[in-house]
């Protein structure tokens, strides 16, 4: 059942997972062209001493902003569906624990996701590290941590909002998560949220039960 169930959810979202495939690689070309551009325009010496002392972002500011657009996609292909005409109604009915249901339907997406965040910062090591030493490098990866970070989040909110049954209170959900959202994006210095990354991953762990709520207050018939 659970290969039935992991089945459905690729058909679902097929088409948007090449899409985000397509989407991160046109991402990473471009993050390296343009690194490749501050090379010959500014010279290595240059460029490393404004990363260093200016505090410049190797990352493009697209970049800031794509894992969170590709989570909400996501969110969007699998439940939206589900929700058109109550077809979730009909998962739930489905052999199987209703926890399991969503606890698989939300491992899909998660997963998903993480696999396209790994092999984009494995890209982006293996590339940037051509270029730049190893703690230019490594401050890079803190600095991009938050947003990766904020894509997972954003799925598991996007998916509280779409479940849940009533427009009033999905509203109330949209605001709540935007606000949550918000920490992941605060400006900040590279490296000052290394400290605070901990937290921030407490915060996407606590979330994983908001689904749930939403869930449940369909199959009760909340309006």
């Amino acid at each position: 059942m659970l290969q039935a169930l992991f089945y459905k959810e690729w058909c679902k979202t097929k088409r948007v997972i090449l899409l985000l495939f397509l989407v991160f690689i046109g991402v990473l070309g471009y993050t390296f062209i343009n690194i490749d551009q501050m090379f010959r325009i500014s010279g290595a010496i240059n460029t490393w001493s404004n990363i260093i002392m200016k505090d410049m972002s190797i990352l493009p500011q697209i970049m800031t902003w794509v894992p969170v657009l590709a989570a909400l996609l996501l969110s969007f292909a699998q439940f939206i569906p589900e929700m058109t005409d109550k077809r979730l109604k009909l998962t739930l009915h489905l052999p199987m624990p209703e926890n399991k249901i969503m606890t698989t339907m939300l491992l899909y997406g998660i997963c998903t996701l993480l696999t396209l965040y790994i092999l984009s910062y494995i890209i982006l090591v293996i590339g940037a590290s051509i270029y730049f030493p190893s703690e230019i490098v490594a401050g890079m990866l803190w600095q991009s941590i938050p947003w990766f970070l904020a894509g997972i989040l954003s799925y598991i909110l996007a998916t509280w909002v779409t479940l849940e049954p009533t427009w009033r209170q999905r509203i109330s959900n949209a605001f709540i998560a935007i606000c949550f959202l918000s920490f992941f994006f605060i400006t900040a210095k590279s490296g000052a949220y290394s400290t605070f990354i901990p937290y921030l991953i407490l915060v996407v762990i606590i979330s994983i039960s908001f689904p749930f709520y939403s869930t449940a207050r369909f199959k009760d018939g909340a309006q």
